[in-house]
C-alpha cells in the first residue's frame, strides 16, 4: 500500500482556450473591450479554474489507472492566468470531488490565445508586461487608483495563494527566477526536461520546480539522408533527457513530477522506470508524487500521506511500487475504491502440455497477467 499520486499542474476538466479570431489581424496596443479590467487582455487574474471546472471522468480514470488520485488544475491560457483549484479523483462522490476552490495562483510568459492585441508579440514583451503588471499592483494598492480594475483586485486578492510559474525552458525558468527575486515573490517553476543542460544556475534560483517527464521519442535514422539532417544537440538531448530527474535530485533540488505534456497519461510510468533506470533514486521518485507536492501546496495533512487523519487515498498494488513487474490493483480516493486490475483474477501465464486424443501439443501463454 502506498500514497496515491499528486500531479498538481494539470488542465483536468477545464477546456483550453482556443483561438476563434481572425489571424493576422491585430488591434492596437491599448485597445481592449474589457471594461473594469486591465489594460491587456494576457493579464487574466480575475478567472477562477473552478468556475469553469466541470469533472472529466474518462479523464479521471487514464489518471486512476496511473496512480494518480488528487490534481491541481487550472486555465492554461495568458500571461496572468488565474487561479487554480484543487481535485480529488473521486469518481462517485461529486460534492467531495472539489478539496479547495482556489490553492495556486499561475503566470506564464505566453499570450493569451484569445486576444487579438499587438502586445506582446515576443518573450522580451511578455517580461516587460509581467513587470508592468506587478509595478501598477503596488501603485493600485497603495489607492493611487480611481477607478477599481477587477484583473488588479483579484492579483491583490491573491498573493497568499501558491504562485505557479510555467517557464516551460531552463533558461525562461532562469528569467522568471530573477523577475521573482525583483518583486520578491516565491514562483514555484514549472519546467520543461531540459534542467540539467545549466544545473548549476538552476540550482542557484533556490526555486522549487514541477518537473514534467515527456522524453522526446528516439529519432529515425534509418534512412542515412534524414539522419544527417538531425542536429547534433537534438541527439544529445534526446540521449540525456532521462538522466534529469537524477541531476536535479544530486544537486539537492525540490520538485514534483507533473504528467503536463504527455501525448498518454499510459506513458508516464513508462518513463518514470526509465529515469529510474538511469540513476533517479525510487524513494525520491515516490517524494516527487506524494510529499512534495502535498507539501509545496500546503496540504500535507490531508493528502500526499497515509498518516492519522489525512484523506483515505491509496494505492495496492502487487509489489515495490516502480518495479516493472509491479501490477496496480486498486486506487481508492476519499475511501472510494477504483479497480485498476483484479487483485483475484489468477495469472495463467506460463508452459501447458495440451493434450487432444493421442496428441500432446506444448501451449505456452504470454502477455501479462491482466491481459495474457
Amino acid at each position: 500500500i502506498y500514497p496515491s499520486f499528486i500531479d498538481i499542474y494539470t488542465s483536468f476538466g477545464i477546456e483550453k482556450p482556443r483561438r476563434n479570431l481572425t489571424p493576422g489581424r491585430e488591434d492596437a496596443i491599448y485597445d481592449t473591450k474589457r471594461t473594469g479590467h486591465y489594460w491587456n487582455e494576457s493579464i487574466l487574474s480575475e478567472l477562477n479554474g473552478y468556475e469553469s471546472f466541470k469533472y472529466d471522468q474518462p479523464k479521471a480514470e487514464e489518471l486512476l489507472k496511473a496512480g494518480f488520485g488528487v490534481v491541481g488544475t487550472h486555465i492554461h491560457d495568458g500571461v496572468a492566468q488565474g487561479t487554480g483549484v484543487l481535485v480529488a479523483l473521486n469518481n462517485t462522490e461529486i460534492k467531495s470531488q472539489i478539496i479547495s476552490n482556489k490553492i495556486t495562483n499561475h503566470f506564464s510568459f505566453s499570450r493569451s490565445a484569445l486576444t487579438n492585441q499587438a502586445y506582446p508579440s515576443s518573450l522580451m514583451g511578455s517580461m516587460a508586461l509581467l513587470r508592468q503588471m506587478y509595478l501598477d499592483l503596488d501603485w493600485y494598492k497603495k489607492g493611487n487608483s480611481a477607478t477599481k480594475d477587477l484583473s488588479l483586485e483579484a492579483l491583490a486578492s491573491n498573493e497568499k495563494l501558491i504562485q505557479i510559474f510555467a517557464s516551460e525552458d531552463k533558461l525562461n525558468s532562469l528569467r522568471a527566477a530573477k523577475i521573482a527575486k525583483e518583486f520578491g515573490l516565491n514562483y514555484i517553476l514549472k519546467g520543461s526536461g531540459n534542467e540539467f543542460e545549466r544545473i548549476e544556475e538552476i540550482k542557484n534560483t533556490n526555486s522549487k520546480f514541477i518537473i514534467p517527464i515527456n522524453f522526446p521519442e528516439a529519432y529515425d535514422v534509418s534512412n542515412p539522408y534524414l539522419s544527417n539532417q538531425i542536429e547534433l544537440s537534438d541527439m544529445r538531448f534526446w540521449n540525456q533527457a532521462p538522466t534529469n530527474l537524477k541531476v536535479l535530485s544530486d544537486n539537492g533540488i525540490v520538485f514534483a513530477l507533473t504528467t503536463d505534456k504527455l501525448k498518454k497519461t499510459e506513458d508516464f510510468r513508462t518513463n518514470l522506470l526509465k529515469s529510474i533506470k538511469y540513476g533517479f533514486d525510487k524513494t525520491k521518485a515516490l517524494e516527487a508524487l506524494t510529499t512534495v507536492p502535498a507539501a509545496i501546496l500546503g496540504k500535507s495533512n490531508e493528502i500526499g500521506s497515509l498518516k492519522t487523519g489525512s484523506y483515505a487515498n491509496f494505492v495496492i498494488t502487487s509489489g515495490e511500487i516502480f518495479d516493472e513487474k509491479t501490477i496496480l490493483y486498486e486506487n481508492w480516493v476519499q475511501g472510494t475504491k477504483y479497480v485498476v486490475n483484479d487483485m483475484t483474477a489468477k495469472d495463467i501465464r506460463g508452459n501447458y502440455n495440451l493434450t487432444i486424443g493421442n496428441e500432446t501439443l506444448k501451449w505456452k501463454i504470454e502477455g501479462t497477467a491482466e491481459a495474457p
